[in-house]
């Protein structure tokens, strides 16, 4: 098939897709008040502490980057001192020979050149820790929606295992009816109180995974989730509908995602780190001022004097450690140069993988709900056939356990679907609640 021929049967595959997962989500009741994807995320970066520390590290770093700017600014000390003295048996009071000083002294740096890469380390590597934070944020927003979605499943499966326990429950009485008048044998009846018990036990397993799920998200948001949870309509429909070729631009997710920002801006911290050592052949001068009061008694007659002037510091050997550390700065930003180049070749991995997983699982959802259809014929034909004595009970419960398995699998696609979607919103480097821009998806 040409490509033309394959881009047209994509199309024709995901507007089916996106027409069933709206159908699905019509069928769904509204509930009184059920919470949202998007009060989830909401709540989990306002109250998770994962969260709360990821910006406490951003506030952290910047504070840092302000301490290196600090180093090209003046500094004033100042020293006020109050001294007695006198000779024994002599109040020092009487003969005036108390003293207080006052002392205040200005320096400042005139030429230091450590202090620029030092600077642009401290800069860049504050900017790595803020876009670290950010993509902190971002992958608990997306941890955050897929519990969501996780529970959502479970509580789908938990659905369908008591529909299944219902169903058979309901056989059981029928069969023992039938039995009692004579329609069928005992062996019917045992089947069909072995399928009673099997779907009873398949609804507590349903049941404590259901409540897994939603202990799960609770501790995510940091909070009891007592409503129900809202279905995610406007993510599944974006799930459901074919990828726009010009969406997947590889380049551009490269410069959003803040995990590979974060990464570039750690590389150039390292890089500028690994030059100030170099620097530290060069002098470092500095210019000071000095004024001294004096309030008391005085032999010498003046109240005060001041004074400037201009002092240099020269590193000349200082036994091969600038060399030894230049080279173990310079090995590190090389690797993490290497590790970078690494990240970036895998962007592209990333979002072909990521649209490769969408599509396969907008084709599996179409047939989940084809063969719940199917599955659900099939078990009512089969149950209206028993009733007429043209169908055995083991067919009966043969075909409630595939109507089970269908919707179990249902189920399980829309999650996977929904999970493929994140998926390839992450490798683009979008939020999972970001709104889809016109070239996201086709329309």
């Amino acid at each position: 098939m040409n490509r033309r021929g394959a881009t047209w049967t994509r199309g024709i595959r995901g507007g089916f897709a996106f027409g069933v997962i709206l159908l699905a989500a019509a069928s769904f009741p509204a509930a009184a008040r059920a919470l949202t994807l998007e009060e989830a995320v909401a709540k989990a970066l306002e109250r998770n502490e994962v969260a709360r520390a990821a910006d406490e590290d951003a506030k952290a770093a910047s504070a840092t980057a302000k301490r290196a700017r600090a180093f090209l600014l003046p500094t004033i000390t100042a020293t006020g001192e109050y001294r007695l003295s006198g000779s024994k048996g002599e109040s020092p009071f009487l003969d005036g020979s108390d003293r207080r000083t006052a002392t205040a002294r200005v320096e400042q740096t005139l030429f230091d050149a450590r202090a620029w890469p030092l600077l642009r380390q401290a800069v860049k590597g504050s900017d790595a820790v803020r876009w670290g934070a950010a993509d902190t944020k971002r992958r608990l927003a997306f941890q955050t929606a897929e519990s969501f979605l996780a529970a959502l499943s479970a509580d789908e499966v938990a659905r369908a295992a008591a529909e299944r326990m219902d169903f058979a429950n309901r056989n059981l009485s029928e069969v023992k009816l039938r039995f009692e008048g004579g329609l069928v044998g005992s062996n019917d009846v045992t089947r069909a109180e072995l399928e009673a018990a099997t779907a009873e036990r398949e609804v507590v397993r349903a049941s404590g995974a259901a409540q897994n799920s939603i202990l799960f998200l609770a501790n995510l948001l940091h909070e009891e989730v007592t409503d129900s949870l809202a279905l995610p309509d406007s993510l599944l429909s974006r799930a459901a509908r074919p990828v726009a070729p010009g969406s997947l631009d590889v380049e551009a997710a490269g410069k959003r995602r803040p995990d590979l920002v974060a990464e570039r801006a750690r590389v150039a911290s390292l890089r500028a780190g690994a030059w100030e050592p170099l620097f530290r052949y060069l002098p470092r001068i500095s210019a000071f001022g000095t004024t001294r009061a004096i309030d008391g008694t005085r032999p010498s007659g003046s109240d005060g004097d001041w004074s400037v002037g201009l002092s240099g510091t020269w590193d000349i050997f200082d036994g091969g450690n600038r060399e030894s550390e230049r080279a173990a700065r310079a090995a590190t930003a090389r690797s993490a140069s290497l590790g970078l180049q690494n990240l970036e070749r895998r962007v592209a991995l990333d979002v072909e993988s990521a649209r490769v997983t969408l599509e396969s699982e907008q084709a599996s959802v179409v047939r989940a709900f084809v063969a719940v259809e199917a599955a659900r014929r099939n078990a009512t034909e089969t149950n209206e056939l028993y009733r007429r004595g043209l169908a055995r009970a083991l067919e009966v419960t043969d075909a409630n356990v595939q109507l089970f398995e269908a919707e179990v699998e249902r189920a399980r696609a829309q999650f996977s679907l929904a999970l493929a979607y994140l998926n390839l919103r992450s490798a683009l480097g979008w939020g999972p609640l970001d709104l889809p821009s016109d070239a996201e998806t086709s329309r």
